[in-house]
């Protein structure tokens, strides 16, 4: 395996990685997220590291903090706690949803060249703050309905998060919402020389639940986390279930990602009924029973992600 994983505290080399989930939120600062949604805060430092210890005993090893800067991301508190916990955090820079900016926000205002210079920055020098600096190993891109060109504004961010993943070989995280068409994102990175294999759609068990599609992006070398393990309210676990064994029978489990893009409705600590280790604890034993092999689960929840996170050499 070549390349190293990029973590907030440094490089790691990919056979370290163990099991990892490369969706999740573990601190989300309060912002205009919470106030479209209450469940968009993790901002208790003792709450989300005893999350994070509680993974670590139950064998995880790694997470994405999918929470890129300006809307949310808490960088002192991923690399004390990466520290305090052993547990391997990826943070992200790029860019996530408009609407979880405030206004005037450098996101949504800056040229494109400069947004690329704060992206590659925030990966190869770190995002400076106390305990750290805090690097970044992954390029987020939200793909919002109406797609890349939904406006000026995403038009210019999804230019400079292809830019900065070119020029720093940083693997893709894509955010879909419904309605938006992820075979679009797909042609424009591949279009500006980003490699399939270094993008990672995630929500799509959830965005646009049709194993047939998804076959499609996986066909072209691309991941798919599947995120949306025990969110009861958009798919239950017989969905769940359904599409990852038709995915497989297609041939792919060397591309499926699982993780559960965790809110405070969604983490013990903050009072929910499951936890970031829900996954090793519940879902896995789902998983066997339902004719999925410890192979298979060993590549969705470790060999995967360790080279999907990978960074690759720039030519």
């Amino acid at each position: 395996m070549t390349g190293t994983i990029r973590t907030v505290l440094g490089d790691i080399a990919p056979e370290a990685l163990g099991h990892a989930q490369c969706h999740e939120h573990i601190f989300l600062e309060k912002g205009p997220s919470f106030l479209l949604n209450p469940a968009l805060r993790m901002d208790d430092y003792a709450l989300s590291l005893a999350e994070l210890k509680a993974y670590k005993a139950a064998g995880g090893s790694a997470i994405v903090d999918a929470q890129p800067g300006e809307c949310g991301r808490m960088p002192e508190r991923l690399v004390r706690a990466s520290r305090e916990s052993s547990v391997y955090i990826i943070t992200v820079t790029g860019f996530h949803k408009s609407e979880f900016y405030t206004a005037g926000a450098f996101a949504l205002t800056a040229a494109e060249d400069a947004l690329v210079a704060r992206f590659i920055a925030e990966i190869e020098e770190g995002v400076p703050c106390k305990g750290g600096p805090c690097y970044a190993g992954a390029v987020k891109a939200a793909m919002d309905e109406g797609g890349i060109n939904r406006d000026s504004s995403y038009r210019r961010r999804f230019e400079a998060a292809a830019e900065a993943a070119r020029m720093t070989g940083a693997p893709v995280i894509i955010h879909t919402e419904k309605g938006a068409d992820a075979m679009e994102a797909l042609r424009f990175f591949m279009d500006r020389d980003i490699a399939a294999q270094r993008l990672i759609f995630c929500h799509l068990d959830r965005t646009r639940y049709d194993a047939a599609f998804h076959v499609e992006i996986l066909s072209a070398g691309a991941y798919l986390c599947y995120d949306s393990v025990n969110r009861l309210k958009y798919i239950s676990h017989a969905q769940e279930l359904a599409l990852i064994q038709a995915v497989i029978a297609k041939g792919y489990p060397a591309q499926l990602l699982l993780s559960l893009d965790t809110t405070n409705q969604r983490l013990r600590a903050y009072g929910a009924d499951m936890g970031l280790d829900y996954i090793l604890c519940e879902f896995k034993p789902m998983l066997l029973e339902n004719g999925i092999s410890e192979e298979e689960c060993a590549m969705m929840m470790t060999g995967n992600a360790a080279r999907a996170l990978s960074m690759r050499a720039v030519s």
